[in-house]
């Protein structure tokens, strides 16, 4: 089937968002979900409506696909030709029941792909000449900068979520934070307070010692998780 033939009309959803960085995914890893048609039938020519799968379907045409194979890049649903209701409830469904990932979860989610695809191409070697994922080459090693470039995002902002996956593993109680903000402030006056930087309610030392006191559970596993990292003794009371 030719790409063209495919009808899109009256869709829902008319922000695509980062199409560019869906087609680098197609590319790399193929198309893991199908999109979904059905036949149209007008002035006795077969065309072929789009029920889900917009995306996608801009997605290849961007990536230069012009033939369609059946399984492979669509599957076709005849009982939905003359069914305007389902085909709208399906689109609608599809769009609506997708659920974001936390921002926890995306951290470790661009963690876990590192290691995936450095268990492909290797990590970065010193000096070796480094080639982008978008060049269609195999890269030379894969490391941070290249996640960002198929992430389509800044590498900091890839190297601080990493970081940030790193720190979670180690401190699993930060995953309960609203947001990343939120982590990074809880671990910044953890290590304010680690150097004696921050303003906290403190008792004066008495034989070396100090108590802190804390406004949550949480803050205080934080604490004490920072606290015993860098060598100190420290007991957890409950008042």
């Amino acid at each position: 089937m030719h790409i063209d033939e495919i009808i899109v009309d009256n869709r829902m959803r008319k922000d695509l968002g980062d199409v560019t960085q869906l087609a680098t995914s197609i590319k790399e890893n193929g198309l893991i979900q199908p999109i979904l048609l059905t036949r149209l039938t007008e002035n006795d020519l077969v065309h072929f409506r789009l029920v889900a799968g917009h995306r996608r379907l801009e997605a290849l045409r961007k990536l230069g696909v012009t033939e369609l194979n059946h399984a492979e890049h669509y599957l076709l649903r005849e009982e939905l030709q003359d069914d305007e209701y389902r085909r709208t409830a399906i689109e609608l469904e599809e769009n609506i029941r997708r659920k974001s990932m936390t921002w926890s979860e995306e951290v470790l989610g661009k963690q876990k792909l590192l290691e995936v695809y450095q268990r492909i191409y290797g990590a970065p070697i010193p000096g070796q000449p480094s080639r982008t994922v978008q060049q269609g080459l195999k890269p030379a090693g894969f490391g941070v900068r290249k996640l960002s470039e198929l992430l389509n995002e800044a590498v900091g902002s890839t190297s601080q979520d990493l970081q940030m996956a790193a720190l979670i593993e180690k401190i699993p109680s930060l995953k309960n934070e609203p947001s990343r903000e939120a982590a990074r402030r809880k671990l910044e006056l953890a290590l304010k307070i680690q150097a004696g930087t921050h303003s906290v309610h403190m008792a004066k030392p008495l034989a070396y010692k100090i108590l802190v006191e804390c406004e949550s559970e949480a803050q205080q596993i934080v604490l004490l998780t920072q606290f015993r990292s860098a060598g100190l003794k420290c007991q957890a009371i409950v008042a």
